[in-house]
Parts: structure tokens; C-alpha cells; sequence
């Protein structure tokens, strides 16, 4: 006899990770356990909600791994050299890259023309191997143990006796130091706590990586775990860092920031380019932003161009800064009239909203105008169906606003200039009348 159950919702939605449905897993839970003593077996074919816990789960453990690569790889680059892969000791893992390095290059065929070393091994043997022991070059020269090497090479004639020979010549090495103890501990503040850190988080990974059962508790210590781990990394690296850079390292390591740069960069070139949108880094955001601020400048620079006035000093360019700026600034001589700042808020995820406020100041903290322009970034998801990215969210600029601030400004000098001939006019007439009086005063004395 054979029972499916199939627990839900009666119409099609999504829950998100902040929307956990804590009393669906109460309830598939509750049935679970009513019904597994009386039946031979449950088999769980798919859990939605588990999947949804997984996919929060293993972005962190993801960040983590390539956080501990990267950690790893330095303390060998600096030790061994950018090839420290081939060294004798590390026999396994050299076979384990030959083995894999094509399948990684046939996969992902953009990458093809990069090492790939560091990805093709697995977090295991990674971390076994530096946790390896180094060994000298060259063996006794003692005679009497040179006798027995030339002994067991001569007497060995059948294979399965060929191991022991090794091992034998193996052990006339002498071992010089491991690898961990020496080049590793030293960044480690807590040596114990950190390889029971490891030791979880390789399970962990595992664990959500070939896609086993998490429910809400498991998957709240996971990230613990992970978060917990990831502030071991980063410490070693802080400390790695302040103490061991040599040149040879620097561009080493720039070289490798620089060429997953340029992947990221040819990976990005290749969605925008199938789903027809920009996916725009600050840098790229902000260099919009300042656009913006210089159009308005140079609208107003062209006003005051030949005003025997007022004038406008020069731009200060726009910073990706969380502190509010001061853009240019309108004045009469040395009177400041008129400030203009920028406040800049820039997200540059896939899909997210950019913002600059414009805040235009005039004489005793007159608000003459307060605008904002946002930025909507491009974002894309590849379909299967369509086997290409497809656009989620079109990149837009709405900078519409900015003709509100020229606007703005410029009935502020208009009005400013009517003062100014306002007060020239009275001025005028002033020394006009006190010249009549003058002069009449001149005349009757006569």
C-alpha cells in the first residue's frame, strides 16, 4: 500500500524568506509524525519551503568558500610561488586539477583561458593539502641507508609489494615543517575554535549543496555557523595582509583581482547584451549623477556669463559620499547668494534605485528648491526556455526634476537683478534730488 500526501497552498504563490510560512511547517511537520509510526517508510519527494531555505543559506556558505579560497591561496602564492600547486607533497591534488581542469574549461567556455587551479579541487582537498607536511629535497647520504634503498628498488619485482618500497623510500625524507602549523596559525587567533569552525562548515555545505531536507531552525544555526566562520576569514586576512605583502605578491594577486575583473566584466557584457538593458557599478551611477549636476551648471553658468553681478564659481565634482556636498555656489562680489548641494545615495544591485537630492539654499536658509533624480539599474535572469538573460527591470535615469532647479535658480537671479536695479534706481534718484539741492543752494547764495 502506498500513501502521497501532497501539502500546500490551493492557488499558486510565492513566499519569499521574509514571509516563512512558519504554521505550513508546523503542519507538514505534525503530519509527518503522526503517520511515520504506522508506515514502513516516508520517502519526502520535494519540499518548497526547504529549497527556499537552502537558496538563503548557501549564498552565504558560497561568499564563505571563495572567502577561504582566496585566504588559502595567498598564504601559498606568498610561501611557494604562483605555481605551489606542483609541488612533490602535493601529488593529489596536481592529479586532482589535471583530472578536472578541462571539465571546468568545457563548462563555462568564457573562463577557458584562465587558471582554474584554485576551482577545480574540492574545499576537502584543499584544506588537506595545507595541511600538508613539507619534506627536504635530498635523502641521507649515509651509506648504510643508501644500501637499503638500492636493496628494496632491486628487490621489489611484483606490484603489490611496490607500495611498501615506497613508503620506504618515502619515509628516508626528512620532514621539515607543516605547512598549517608554520604559514597558517600564526593569522588564526583561535586555532581549535577555527578547525571546529571548518570542520561545520564543510558539513554545512554539504549538506545544502546536495540538496538535503532544512527546515527553519537548521537553516538559522547554519547561517550562524557561517556568519561566525566568515569572521575567523576575515581576521586571518586582515592580519595576513598587514604583515605579509611583498611586490612579487601585490602583482600576483592584482593580477588575479584583475583577470576576475575582466570576467565579471565579459559576464556582465553578456547579459546586458541578451537582455537589452545596463547594468550600471557606482562608478558608472554616479558618473550619471554628475551628467545631471553639470547640465544644470552649465544652464546657469551661460545666464551669468555676461552678468555685471552676480557670478558663479566653479564646480565641485560630485563624490560617492553619504555626507551632503556643496555643488557651486552663486555671489556678489564676496556675499555668497545662492548655494547649491547634492546628496547622493547610489545601490548599484541588479534592480535597485540610485537617488540624488538637489538642495538649492539661498540667503538666510531661504529653500529656493528641493528636487531628487533616480536611477533604476537593470536586472536580468536567465531563461531556460529562451536559453539567454531576459530582462526582470529596465535601466532607466528620471532626471526630469533638473528643469525644475534650473527653473528654480533662475527666478532666484531674476529676482535678485530686480533688487539689485531696484536699489540701483533709488540710488539714482537719491543723488539726483541731493544734486537739485546742491545746485539750488549754489544758486540762491548767488
Amino acid at each position: 500500500m502506498q500513501l502521497t500526501v501532497e501539502i500546500g497552498y490551493k492557488n499558486s504563490c510565492h513566499k519569499s524568506e521574509q514571509s516563512y510560512d512558519a504554521f505550513l511547517e508546523k503542519l507538514k511537520l505534525a503530519i509527518k509524525n503522526s503517520m511515520v509510526r504506522d508506515w514502513y517508510k516516508c520517502v519526502w519527494i520535494s519540499d518548497s519551503q526547504s529549497l527556499w531555505l537552502s537558496r538563503e543559506v548557501y549564498s552565504e556558505i558560497y561568499m564563505a568558500e571563495n572567502e577561504l579560497r582566496a585566504f588559502v591561496s595567498k598564504v601559498m602564492i606568498d610561501n611557494f610561488g604562483a605555481e605551489w600547486h606542483d609541488r612533490p607533497e602535493f601529488s593529489k591534488l596536481s592529479a586532482s586539477i589535471e583530472l578536472n581542469a578541462d571539465n571546468v574549461k568545457r563548462n563555462v567556455p568564457n573562463f577557458a583561458n584562465i587558471d582554474v587551479n584554485l576551482y577545480t579541487v574540492t574545499l576537502e582537498g584543499l584544506m588537506d593539502t595545507v595541511q600538508s607536511d613539507i619534506y627536504t629535497d635530498a635523502m641521507s647520504s649515509d651509506s648504510e641507508v643508501q644500501k637499503r634503498i638500492k636493496s628494496k628498488i632491486f628487490s621489489t619485482t611484483q606490484l603489490d609489494k611496490m607500495k611498501s618500497a615506497l613508503d620506504f623510500l618515502r619515509n628516508q625524507y626528512t620532514k621539515k615543517y607543516n605547512i598549517w602549523d608554520k604559514f597558517f596559525i600564526p593569522f588564526i587567533d583561535k586555532p581549535e575554535e577555527f578547525q571546529t569552525s571548518l570542520t561545520s562548515f564543510i558539513a554545512n555545505r554539504n549538506h545544502v549543496a546536495h540538496n538535503k531536507l532544512l527546515d527553519y531552525s537548521a537553516k538559522e544555526k547554519m547561517l550562524y555557523d557561517t556568519h561566525a566562520f566568515r569572521g575567523y576569514i576575515k581576521e586571518a586576512v586582515r592580519k595576513f595582509d598587514s604583515e605579509n605583502r611583498s611586490e612579487e605578491v601585490e602583482e600576483t594577486l592584482q593580477a588575479i583581482e584583475d583577470q576576475k575583473e575582466y570576467e565579471r566584466e565579459a559576464h556582465l557584457e553578456i547579459v546586458q547584451s541578451e537582455a537589452g538593458i545596463s547594468i550600471r557599478d557606482r562608478k558608472k551611477i554616479l558618473a550619471l549623477f554628475r551628467e545631471v549636476i553639470r547640465d544644470i551648471y552649465r544652464d546657469i553658468h551661460e545666464i551669468l556669463y555676461f552678468n555685471e553681478v552676480l557670478d558663479v564659481n566653479e564646480i565641485n565634482s560630485l563624490k560617492d559620499e553619504m555626507d551632503e556636498q556643496l555643488l557651486f555656489t552663486i555671489f556678489n562680489g564676496r556675499q555668497e547668494l545662492l548655494n547649491v548641494y547634492g546628496l547622493v545615495d547610489i545601490d548599484d544591485s541588479e534592480g535597485a534605485t540610485s537617488v540624488l537630492k538637489i538642495s538649492v539654499v539661498g540667503g538666510n536658509d531661504e529653500d529656493v528648491a528641493t528636487e531628487s533624480i533616480e536611477y533604476v539599474n537593470g536586472e536580468a535572469e536567465y531563461n531556460l526556455e529562451q536559453t539567454s538573460y531576459m530582462p526582470v527591470v529596465k535601466d532607466s535615469l528620471d532626471d526630469g526634476n533638473k528643469e525644475a532647479v534650473k527653473e528654480a535658480v533662475n527666478e532666484f537671479v531674476l529676482r535678485i537683478m530686480d533688487d539689485c536695479e531696484t536699489m540701483g534706481y533709488s540710488e539714482e534718484r537719491r543723488a539726483e534730488e541731493d544734486w537739485d539741492a546742491d545746485a539750488a543752494d549754489i544758486l540762491e547764495n548767488r
